[in-house]
């Protein structure tokens, strides 16, 4: 009986120790366990003095460095205890023999940690492609944008603004402050953007009249498209300029107010009278003339303001005619020629070079405002010779030699 008593005491004290969750057995004398480094404690410490691992008090650091799990089994010395050797090893590996029961309900407390890594890995997979996609797009939109900024379309409006800018520079230069001009909107900014007076600007459009009421047109592609090709068989017949080609291209006109046929017959007229004068200057003495100035002299191309500019100058100074010209590129073969050269130098005159230029502008500055060259200005010609250019303004005045 007295053995029966110790077995049941003993039974009573196991299943004690097993429904305590926090209640372990203490170890027999006989028993060696592997001390716990989380404790702190080494193989060294295991014969020092003080509480037992396997006691309450060894489990008290443990308890508070590692929280226990809700509803977690038994404590196990699986759980409290570092196995030695399983630093750097896979999870798999260094999970010790026998642990698999209740410390696997521990498992749970690392899953969050290792979920989170692994979703940071994921979304930085998917987070660095998309913005490394993204500045690709940004990149191929500006570089796209910017090809198309630059493409056909672009170069081909940066050219027609380069020749409507050439046209308007020589328009100022060249055509009579009192001629009226009409033009295209843009055409007519240009001009006044050069110094043009809005009021000697006639602006062409769909609903504005025809350019009969000035004495220029300038012709661009937005006047083409509204007049089409009556513009020079109607009322425009002869050419002053010409800039730019294809359908960037500028063409400034003279018009005939009363009709091409009437503008033909006055023109006949100016050359008629240019033969008559260009003859009475080839038999002045005081002129000297080269021999391409006596050819065009014959055949009647000069402006007839400049014959007579040249026939007033040559009552006051000898004159030496090197050369006639016109100022307008692609001029039409009919327009007068409105400069010429003339050399600067008069030995006849026993003046030097710069005392002959100023006499020359003192008196052709005094002739009246239809007789007066708009410049006089020194030139040097492709040659090397040095001359003083004498230049009437477009367009030369019609029938002005009966004036």
């Amino acid at each position: 009986m007295a053995d029966e008593g110790r077995g049941t005491e003993v039974a009573v004290t196991t299943e004690r120790s097993v429904s305590t969750p926090h209640e372990q057995v203490r170890p027999t004398g006989d028993e060696v366990t592997t001390p716990s480094l989380r404790s702190g404690n080494s193989l060294d410490d295991a014969s020092q003095p003080g509480p037992s691992v396997g006691g309450r008090d060894g489990f008290a650091g443990a308890e508070q460095e590692r929280p226990r799990a809700p509803n977690a089994g038994p404590f196990t010395e699986d759980e409290v205890t570092e196995w030695i050797g399983t630093a750097g090893q896979s999870p798999e590996a260094a999970t010790p023999p026998g642990a698999a029961g209740p410390a696997s309900a521990a498992a749970p407390d690392a899953e969050p940690e290792s979920a989170s890594w692994l979703g940071a890995g994921i979304a930085a997979l998917i987070v660095i492609p998309a913005l490394i996609i993204g500045s690709l797009a940004v990149v191929a939109v500006r570089h796209l944008t910017g090809t198309r900024a630059s493409g056909p379309g672009s170069a081909a409006s940066a050219r027609q603004a380069a020749v409507r800018g050439e046209a308007a520079a020589w328009i100022a230069q060249q055509i009579s402050p009192v001629a009226a001009v009409s033009c295209d909107q843009a055409m007519c900014a240009a001009l006044r953007a050069r110094g043009l007076p809005a009021r000697d600007l006639l602006v062409l459009g769909s609903l504005s009249p025809d350019p009969r009421h000035s004495a220029v047109v300038v012709e661009t592609a937005a006047v083409r498209a509204l007049f089409g090709t009556s513009l020079d068989q109607a009322w425009a017949p002869a050419v002053l300029a010409s800039f730019g080609s294809g359908s960037a291209s500028i063409t400034v006109r003279v018009v005939a107010s009363h009709g091409v046929v009437a503008y033909q017959t006055a023109l006949a007229g100016d050359l008629a009278a240019s033969k008559a004068a260009g003859a009475r200057i080839l038999a002045d003495r005081r002129i000297s003339v080269t021999a391409a100035a006596r050819a065009q002299l014959t055949a009647g191309l000069v402006d007839l303001r400049l014959l007579s500019a040249l026939t007033t100058l040559s009552g006051h100074l000898p004159v030496s005619l090197v050369s006639f010209g016109n100022a307008g590129p692609d001029a039409s073969a009919g327009v007068p020629l409105r400069f010429a050269d003339l050399s600067q130098a008069s030995q006849a005159a026993g003046l030097t070079q710069a005392a002959y230029v100023q006499s020359v502008r003192s008196v052709l500055g005094g002739l009246t405002a239809t007789f007066r060259p708009v410049r006089m200005v020194p030139v040097v010609l492709p040659g090397g010779q040095a001359v003083l250019r004498v230049e009437f303004t477009a367009p030369s005045p019609l029938e002005v030699s009966g004036s």
